[in-house]
């Protein structure tokens, strides 16, 4: 029996790779036998180097995600280099808290843009390939702040809400053709830019509604992203894992 789960010579894209979540995703990944290809606004090399020092081939491009055209060229320069993909990570979100009162639509469509749309577009041009191959894992990373938000979050949870929506329909047309859809959901996560940008004070309150009383950490996480994108989820597509510490909200 193959080892569980089984990523030998799969390609993966995972966007927002540089830093937060992605930069744990794209390692774990890598370690489990992908190759990997990342897009962000800011340079990857230092996870590029650790996927590489992990025997895995690694790409990536600076590439912002509100502009279509930038984001259905990245997918077609990675199928281009690698010849194929078989995973799509879209872990890239904006998330600046902006309040009812000043929040622009010019402001809410840049959320809809990174939150939504990219990951539509990076599907349609990346499905035909997962096809071709026999083989296709898109998986959404979405939020738990969508069950219980909170003032300055509007459009993150309003977009993010809507991620899952994407992940049913995507499910709904791709599933049967052997591509599995899901979500994954986590908690409020500590990552370098978290604690930068969020108070303590934010922290504790999360925890305190946590089954598990610890913060979550980036690697809460990869077990889950790991077996989502194997060749042992074969029979769940449509869903939203939440992955939070068991949230009471």
């Amino acid at each position: 029996m193959a080892a569980y789960p089984t990523h030998s010579g799969r390609v993966a894209i995972i966007t927002g790779a540089a830093g937060g979540l992605g930069r744990h995703f794209a390692p774990a990944l890598a370690a489990a036998g992908c190759d990997i290809a990342i897009a962000d606004l800011a340079p990857a090399d230092e996870v590029v180097a650790q996927v590489e020092a992990l025997g895995r081939r690694a790409y990536s491009e600076i590439c912002d995600l509100s502009d279509a055209e930038q984001v259905t060229g990245f997918a077609n320069r990675v199928l281009a280099h690698f010849g194929r993909c078989d995973i799509l990570v879209n872990n890239a979100a904006f998330m600046p808290l902006i309040p009812l009162s000043e929040l622009s639509l010019a402001q809410f469509r840049k959320f809809e843009a990174i939150n939504v749309e990219a990951p539509l577009l990076l599907a349609q041009a990346l499905a035909p390939s997962m096809l071709k191959h026999g083989y296709g894992r898109i998986v959404q990373i979405t939020s738990s702040t969508v069950g219980s938000p909170m003032p300055g979050f509007l459009s993150y949870v309003t977009t993010k809400m809507a991620g899952i929506g994407l992940v049913r329909a995507l499910a709904a047309e791709l599933s049967d053709k052997g591509i599995m859809v899901n979500g994954l959901s986590p908690g409020l996560t500590k990552t370098a830019e978290s604690e930068k940008n969020l108070p303590p004070a934010l922290f504790e309150a999360v925890k305190g509604k946590q089954l598990i009383k610890r913060t979550e950490v980036p690697t809460d996480l990869c077990g889950a992203l790991l077996f989502l994108t194997s060749e042992s989820c074969n029979f769940i597509t449509g869903q939203n894992l939440n992955c939070d510490g068991g949230h009471l909200f």
